[in-house]
């Protein structure tokens, strides 16, 4: 009887090690695919973003909606009484260094925010692009994090580039 026991709870850690491995493999696998240009999730829903909520940057957000509607796979419209809202817009203050950041919810609306104690002081060519940065994330864009491709609008450092540019494009159109 012990030794079934212990058998048993071997084959139980065994199991558990297996499952908890293949979640976090699996996670990875969330995060991105193909060549990492691309999120398997996004905030798009039948074809459009419907965005709502409120920010003091709404002239960078219709910058982003500009650029990534030029491209027209994917609608990005305002939020109206017919349609589920699939992306809100807020600004915070953070003593984080962020300018921007998405966040996927899987049960709810999206979410763009604005760090306005970064924002507040920098130009308007900065804030076009984290807010058509973020808005690439929401489209199912991932960041691009080596150096060579610094002069687009998904690399995930610093930088003044304010529109989408070719591999932008390309990423985009591999997503839709």
């Amino acid at each position: 009887m012990f030794l079934l026991k212990v058998l048993g709870n071997v084959l139980l850690c065994g199991l558990a090690i297996f499952i908890g491995t293949s979640f976090w493999v699996y996670s990875g696998v969330l995060a991105a695919t193909g060549a990492g240009h691309t999120l398997t999730y996004s905030s798009v829903d039948n074809g459009e973003i419907r965005y709502g909520g409120s920010t003091k940057y709404s002239t960078n957000r219709t910058h982003a909606n500009s650029q990534w509607n030029s491209l027209s796979s994917v609608d990005i419209l305002p939020d109206s009484a017919t349609a589920i809202q699939d992306l809100t817009y807020s600004d915070v203050y953070s003593t984080e260094t962020f300018s921007g950041t998405w966040s996927y919810n899987a049960i709810g609306a999206d979410s763009i925010k604005f760090n306005d104690r970064v924002m507040q002081d920098r130009k308007s060519t900065w804030n076009n692009k984290t807010a058509t940065h973020e808005l690439g994330h929401a489209l199912g864009l991932d960041d691009h994090d080596s150096s060579s491709y610094s002069g687009i609008i998904m690399y995930g450092s610093s930088s003044e580039v304010q529109n989408i540019q070719a591999h932008d494009k390309e990423d985009y159109n591999d997503r839709w």
